[in-house]
């Protein structure tokens, strides 16, 4: 398993469920550093339970996601809530706590963990096997594995070695700051997010009274308007009609600004004999969906139930797994096609042009 991220945790705790051998996870690094936030959905918690783990993940206090309320296609606030769903609430991640936790219950199924292990190379071994190159801080370390995933995010270096090509739909960047709340002040449960001339805005509350913040936009908005600066970026930020009143009894917390790009993609072969791509190294949705950490669980339960198919001799299990994917995101496409269409406040702005679905 090459990346520990919830993907990769989610592949590797499914495959001991299911009675699978010796499973190593190797992580570039060390669950310390500070993971942009992220909502899931109320029906992530059937996941949770597919993998054991539903109450101990309840049990870690995360902040409940009631719905989202959004300005887009329109100068007032819409709502979408979650009380109606039979799985109840959603959730704010505290990315970085969530992430630990997933790879210390990976760890509690017999997961092999090796931490601040960077991947080298990828070579076969015989027909049925690979051999991969670590690095650690002990120096090089090769294991020798009869079925790889490639959990290592958007690069999907694995993958990409053996052969996949990126099939990209769109990029644009997010650059994301995090507010503190004032004593006794509060915040939305929902998440918010507002459409603006050029891109949109996204806010969640966070378990620590932290709110993640990002704003959506094209590359040479970013530099041409300096907003990978804090003082750009804030007085963009000043200019939104909702957000910015929302967080006037919060603070903003200096250092914490990243800019991240934001490629939407699948692979054109998101698996093959002896190795699978999990998470965001099969495919990159738009933000928006709210769906990155939800398809990360699912690709990863589904990873392991195509790897014990493929061990017992079912050879066309990677090609299944390889078609849902690409369904998956063919379905994802057309919802945000639709989405990006409500929007017609600003026909000639730059960011929306660009993104209106293109007539057949």
């Amino acid at each position: 398993m090459l990346g520990g991220g919830p993907a990769g945790c989610a592949a590797a705790i499914a495959l001991r469920r299911s009675g699978g051998g010796t499973v190593v996870v190797a992580e570039s690094g060390t669950y310390a550093a500070e993971r942009i936030g992220e909502s899931v959905p109320p029906d992530t918690r059937r996941l949770f339970a597919r993998l054991g783990l539903l109450e101990a993940f309840e049990l870690e206090g995360h902040e409940p996601c009631y719905g989202s309320c959004s300005s887009w296609g329109d100068d007032v606030l819409g709502y979408n809530d979650f009380t109606v769903s039979p799985d109840g609430s959603g959730f704010h991640l505290d990315r970085r706590r969530f992430d630990a936790f997933l790879a210390h219950r990976a760890t509690e199924a017999g997961v092999h963990l090796v931490t601040g292990a960077r991947f080298r190379s990828v070579r076969p071994y015989g027909q049925r096997a690979f051999v991969v190159e670590l690095e650690t801080g002990a120096g090089v370390r090769r294991l020798k594995a009869s079925f790889v995933i490639d959990a290592m995010g958007g690069r999907a270096r694995l993958a990409r070695a053996c052969g996949a090509q990126w099939l990209v739909h769109d990029r644009f960047f997010c650059a994301t700051g995090y507010f503190h709340l004032r004593d006794g002040a509060e915040f939305t449960q929902l998440t918010m997010l507002e459409a603006v001339p050029d891109g949109w805005w996204y806010a969640a509350r966070l378990p620590d009274r932290r709110i993640a913040v990002a704003f959506a936009c094209d590359g040479d908005d970013l530099r041409a308007a300096t907003l990978h600066e804090n003082g750009s970026w804030l007085r963009r930020l000043s200019q939104t009609s909702f957000l910015a009143p929302a967080l006037s009894e919060s603070f903003f917390l200096p250092g914490t600004l990243r800019v991240c790009p934001v490629p939407c993609f699948v692979l054109d072969r998101p698996a093959g004999p002896h190795w699978i791509a999990v998470g965001d190294a099969a495919s990159s949705y738009d933000p928006l969906s709210g769906q990155g950490i939800h398809k990360a669980l699912s690709n990863g339960v589904a990873a392991a139930d195509t790897i014990r198919a493929f061990l017992d001799g079912d050879e066309t299990a990677t090609e299944r797994y390889a078609q849902r994917v690409r369904r998956a995101f063919d379905t994802f496409l057309a919802q945000r096609d639709a989405f990006y269409r409500r929007e017609q406040r600003w026909p000639e702005a730059p960011f929306w042009s660009r993104r209106r679905p293109r007539r057949a």
